[in-house]
């Protein structure tokens, strides 16, 4: 082989091996940019998870206030009998004479 010939060879060679370089840099910056994407996508998945959670977190709250206020405004006299039953008081005067020994 001539020194000419060689020296073409080791051109082509390195030109071929640059070529072969810039094409997987450029691959690099593309498996990067997608990288970056989806981190940003799983990102934004776990944030919209963590408002759906917040939103039903503040519905229920809204609904218990909803229902408190609701219980507040009813008649008093409503209000005990439909939250707590009340037993009458067997010692009152009315029932007393059940209770006397004789």
């Amino acid at each position: 082989m001539s020194g000419w010939q060689e020296l073409e060879d080791i051109k082509r060679k390195k030109a071929e091996l640059e070529f072969q370089l810039r094409s997987m840099e450029e691959r690099e910056r593309t498996l990067e940019e997608r990288v970056t994407l989806l981190e940003d996508k799983l990102r934004i998945q776990e944030l919209e998870g963590r408002l759906k959670a917040k939103h039903e977190i503040v519905e229920q709250l809204e609904y218990k206030i909803s229902d408190m206020e609701k219980k507040l405004k009813q008649p008093r006299n409503e209000l005990e009998t439909s939250t707590v039953t009340r037993e009458p008081d067997m010692k009152s005067s009315k029932f007393q004479y059940l209770f006397e020994t004789r």
